[in-house]
């Protein structure tokens, strides 16, 4: 029962019967999504999940959250209803069925997987923005997604992409909390901004997107990781137009190393489009222009920290840093605020673009409210690059930015 106008109308037994074939590891339900977005586009399931009867949306969620949470087009909130509801049963079946030898070291791992995202999604305090799980698959080493903030309603959405060594067994906690704070940083400048123009507050989204497989240092210098990720990406993408088709959101992609890679191979696809694009620390574009990209208006802009190893290789293709390519190089290395009269930090490493106080989290942050006329740039450099392998083995995990 893959068909979604079987859903529709099946019998409770019938929904039963799915739900107790589909394996607890997730394999079954992640294969049965797939299934679902290979003949339906995220258009069609919006349009069909918004014809059911409420009751007959809240028998699906309870029955099959697997699928109902990770369908693109279905509504954020539902999805993370149904995700949260996949995550205590994925858990609970752990806990259930542990084995014994390589089983249970795949039991265990798993557990800890999905106990990071728990932590994830739960790790918020008093007076943080609300948190959604809108994707989560369940088969090691992993997927999910989370959003700070309502995606549903927000009116600026910004899309999170990493790089090599990010897991969401190790790594989604982390990445989360830095979709938090650049979300802050937002959510500052759209008081700030609304008092100055005496317009009325957006509301912000941050989605921390670990929806493909990052690579390691034994394949980070092959694309097919990438290649998967994009299409991964163009697929959310398209679910977040679908979903908001009857009020669009203004909508960044921000790619961090090798998830800048992937990012342009996602926005060159023709498939999908977005309003701004962030490159920071970037390997590579697999096209050698901004203008090649599905951005509107050509609103791309890379960042390339002084101590960056990564940046300015081009080992991927064009350097998005220098002035052929056509995008804004912003400043990295701090100041004052020529908004604010604040001091911003310099961003000098390869993991210290979205650290909070850097002038880059700044610029970003701007960017994906659409005021890219306040963040501080200039063309790029006017010369060629000479593709460069870059030294990744100095970009480890434990020199991600960490929390006090």
């Amino acid at each position: 029962m893959s068909c979604l106008d079987d859903l529709a109308t099946a019998s409770e037994d019938e929904l039963d019967g799915l739900a107790a074939s589909l394996d607890a590891s997730g394999d079954d339900t992640g294969a049965l999504v797939d299934a679902v977005a290979s003949v339906r586009t995220a258009p069609e399931v919006a349009s069909w999940w918004a014809g059911l009867d409420p009751s007959r949306q809240l028998t699906l969620v309870a029955r099959v959250p697997g699928l109902v949470g990770n369908l693109e087009g279905v509504p954020y909130t539902t999805r993370d209803e149904a995700n949260r509801l996949f995550l205590v049963a994925a858990r609970s079946a752990i806990d259930e069925r542990r084995g014994t030898g390589d089983e249970r070291r795949d039991d265990d791992a798993r557990a800890e997987m999905l106990d990071q995202v728990a932590a994830a999604v739960g790790g918020r305090a008093a007076g943080d923005a609300e948190r959604h799980l809108v994707v989560l698959d369940t088969v090691l080493p992993g997927r999910a997604a989370v959003s700070v903030g309502d995606l549903d309603t927000a009116d600026d959405v910004t899309v999170l992409v990493p790089g090599m060594f990010f897991t969401v067994g190790s790594q989604l906690v982390d990445w989360t909390d830095t979709a938090g704070e650049l979300f802050d940083e937002q959510r500052s400048w759209t008081y700030l901004l609304a008092r100055a123009d005496d317009g009325g507050l957006d509301q912000v989204a941050v989605v921390a997107w670990l929806g493909y497989r990052t690579p390691d240092l034994t394949n980070v210098y092959g694309l097919d990781l990438a290649r998967v990720g994009a299409d991964r990406l163009e697929d959310a993408i398209a679910g977040l137009d679908a979903a908001r088709a009857s009020s669009p959101a203004r909508v960044t992609v921000v790619g961090h190393s090798y998830g800048s890679t992937t990012a342009t191979l996602a926005l060159s696809s023709g498939t999908v489009s977005v309003d701004s694009l962030v490159l920071l620390g970037s390997p590579g574009s697999v096209v050698p222009t901004a203008s090649m990209l599905d951005v509107a208006g050509d609103d791309v802009y890379a960042a390339a920290g002084s101590f960056d190893p990564v940046a300015g290789s081009a080992y991927f293709g064009a350097d998005p840093g220098t002035a052929g390519f056509g995008a804004v190089l912003l400043h990295t290395g701090g100041g004052a605020d020529g908004y604010t009269g604040r001091a911003l930090a310099a961003a000098l490493g390869h993991n210290s673009y979205l650290v909070p106080g850097t002038e880059t989290l700044r610029s970003t942050a701007l960017i994906g409210l659409g005021r890219g006329d306040l963040v501080d740039g200039e063309p790029g450099d006017p010369r060629p690059v000479a593709p460069e392998v870059p030294d990744l083995s100095v970009v480890r995990p434990q020199d991600l930015y960490v929390r006090d």
